[in-house]
Parts: C-alpha cells; sequence; structure tokens
C-alpha cells in the first residue's frame, strides 16, 4: 500500500503543478491584455500631458510678446497724445497770432521785417 500512497501523492502533486501552471497562463493572458490597455492609455496619457506643456509654454510666450506690444503700443499712445496735444496747442497760437495781426494790419509794426530797429542820430 506504501506504492498505491506514494503514487497518489505523486499524481497529486503532477496535478497541483498543472493546475498552478494553467492557472498562472490563464492569468498572465487574462491580466496581460488588461495591463497592456491600461499601457496604452497612459502612454497616450503622457503624450497628451506633453503636448499640453507644450501648448501651455508656446501660450505663455504669446502672452509675454503680447504684453511688450501691448506697452509698445500705449507707449505710443501717449507720444502720440502729446504730439497732438502739442499740435493743438501751436495750432491756437498760431490763430491767435493770425488775429493780432488782423486785428494790427493798419497799425505801424512794432518792430521792423528785419527785426532791429533803426537807428537814430543823438545829439
Amino acid at each position: 500500500m506504501q506504492t498505491m500512497d506514494l503514487l497518489q501523492v505523486l499524481v497529486l502533486v503532477v496535478a497541483l503543478a498543472a493546475a498552478s501552471a494553467a492557472t498562472w497562463a490563464g492569468c498572465r493572458w487574462f491580466y496581460g491584455k488588461k495591463l497592456s490597455v491600461v499601457a496604452l492609455k497612459l502612454k497616450k496619457s503622457d503624450q497628451s500631458r506633453l503636448f499640453s506643456q507644450q501648448q501651455t509654454a508656446q501660450a505663455k510666450k504669446q502672452i509675454e510678446q503680447l504684453k511688450k506690444e501691448l506697452e509698445e503700443q500705449k507707449k505710443l499712445a501717449v507720444d502720440t497724445e502729446a504730439s497732438k496735444k502739442r499740435t493743438r496747442e501751436l495750432e491756437l497760437a498760431l490763430l491767435a497770432a493770425e488775429k493780432v495781426v488782423e486785428e494790427n494790419t493798419g497799425m505801424m509794426p512794432l518792430t521792423p521785417k528785419n527785426g532791429f530797429a533803426d537807428t537814430q542820430i543823438m545829439g
């Protein structure tokens, strides 16, 4: 009977080994598919993250460029406004001068055309 017991133990060990190998193969196949799907999703997620980072960096560069351009435009607008104000002041001064000239047309000029007063003999 000992050989029968030994044979039964040997069959039992071989059956357990075969069942373990079959379970391992089945789990590897089943979970291998799931792991492949998850790895593909992770890869796509990483690619999306990298693309998003690139887009963010590009957007930041564009924002900085737009800020610089806006500052330049504001400076030009201030310069232009000052120029327009000065032009208006000069136009008003010209109108006032022309008005004075029109009012004093019949009068003798205060200074001669050459800008110097006539020389008078003292004595």
